[in-house]
Formats: C-alpha cells, structure tokens, sequence
C-alpha cells in the first residue's frame, strides 16, 4: 500500500529472498476509485479524478513504492505487478498463485493495546484464504530503520 510499514516488510523480504536465493515478485494493490462527479445544492458540480486519471495516478505511486524495493532487488530475480481492486487480499492470493509463489510475505500493522490481538484485515484475509504459505512481517512504526525512512516521506 505504500506506507513506510510495507516498504520495511518488502525491504525485509527482498533480505529473505537474498539469502535463501529466491525470486521475488512484488505486488502494488490500490483500491478501486470510488470518485465521481457530485453536483450540490448550489448548482456546482465538483470533479474527482476520472478512472483513467486514478489509474495514472495509482501507477505513478506504485513507481514510487517500487523505485527503492526494485534498486534493493539487484542481487535476485525481481519482478512487480500492479492491480486496481477494493479486494486487495484476493488479488495478493491470485497473484501470488499465477506467479507460482512458494511463499507470501507480507506486512501487518503493529498495533497497541486491544487491537495488538487481531492483524489487519488484509492479513487476515490472506492468511485465511491463501493455499500459499503466508509469512506476516510485524513491525512497529518506531523500530523502522533508516534505510526505510530514507526512501519514504512522512503521510500527512
């Protein structure tokens, strides 16, 4: 998705695939645009972005996600697919399934308190329906290294 904690996990598991001499296969997901062109009470329409100007614009942003994880991967087999799908976890599954992955590794967020007991959904839902062995990266926001933060500017 982007955020500086898949950045590290996928940071983490290009290291993994180093080590044990695996390919890796990396996957953007961007939810589906659910934008369109409202008009209010005042008569004026306002204009979100158009299908093709999101799609242009989700792939602008996996370029960027994938620029450092891509210049990290010189030393295996890297290759990226990008999709557009408010079924983010199915679409990591099936990717990784077409590909002939042996592995998913994947992210979830470190979270605090009560919500430490469940992962993500998107992890969840992974772990739940992948034939594919999953691998959850957790991490929380402060112990990210600086070789992620270089290459990540801070979300608003």
């Amino acid at each position: 998705d982007g955020s500086p904690l898949a950045t590290q996990a996928a940071m983490e598991g290009i290291e993994l695939a180093k080590k044990v001499g695996a390919e890796v296969y990396c996957v953007y997901v961007a939810r589906e645009n659910m934008n369109s062109t409202f008009e209010f009470s005042d008569g004026k329409p306002l204009s979100f972005p158009s299908d093709e100007e999101y799609k242009v614009a989700v792939k602008e942003a996996a370029e960027q996600f994938m620029k450092p994880l891509r210049e990290s991967a010189k030393a295996v087999k890297f290759t990226e697919d990008m999709f557009i799908s408010n079924s983010t976890a199915g679409y990591i599954v099936y990717a990784a399934d077409k590909n002939g992955c042996d592995l998913i590794f994947m992210a979830s967020k470190g979270c605090a308190g009560w919500e430490n007991i469940f992962m993500g959904s998107v992890a969840t839902k992974v772990l739940s329906t992948s034939q594919i062995p999953v691998l959850i990266y957790k991490v929380k926001k402060e112990q990210l290294p600086e070789k992620t933060k270089m290459y990540i500017s801070p979300r608003v």
